[in-house]
């Protein structure tokens, strides 16, 4: 069997990280007022696993970057049958207007999605619970407890 070829060895340096310039970094509180929903909302989702994609920058706390946020309204959006143009429009009324606070489109649509986790969850933890309650039905210390005449 024949050695694979080495790579030639290059000097260890350690690398170097650089935040792109023009790519925006939002805290949790500014995520949440640019997406139009709680911060306490985008919390919980992130808990589930749902939600836009964090970053984390040296803190505990997370991060959104701008890009990511405007993905997930338009993946948001998307899921709802709306299109690009209606989503375009949107943002662009909603910049227009000034306005600030919770946004009612992505209240709802936030809130399906974090109801789809809780049930996808809740699910997992009742099918676990089921398997519990099978396997212990059918052990002698069930029987003695439960069957005693």
């Amino acid at each position: 069997m024949k050695d694979p070829s080495t790579l030639p060895e290059a000097p260890e340096q350690p690398g170097t990280v650089f935040q792109f310039p023009l790519q925006q970094v939002l805290s949790s509180q500014q995520a949440a007022g640019y997406l139009g929903v709680s911060e306490k909302r985008l919390r919980i989702l992130a808990l589930f696993g749902g939600g836009p994609a964090r970053v984390r920058q040296g803190s505990a706390t997370p991060h959104y970057r701008k890009d990511d946020l405007d993905a997930y309204s338009a993946a948001l959006f998307s899921y709802a049958g709306l299109s690009d143009d209606e989503l375009a429009r949107y943002r662009s009324n909603r910049t227009a207007s000034g306005f600030s606070g919770i946004d009612r489109f992505m209240d709802m649509a936030s809130r399906d999605e974090l109801s789809q986790a809780c049930a996808f969850i809740g699910g997992r933890i009742a099918i676990v619970l089921g398997m519990v309650v099978i396997v212990l039905s059918h052990t002698p210390l069930s029987r003695m407890l439960f069957h005693m005449q």
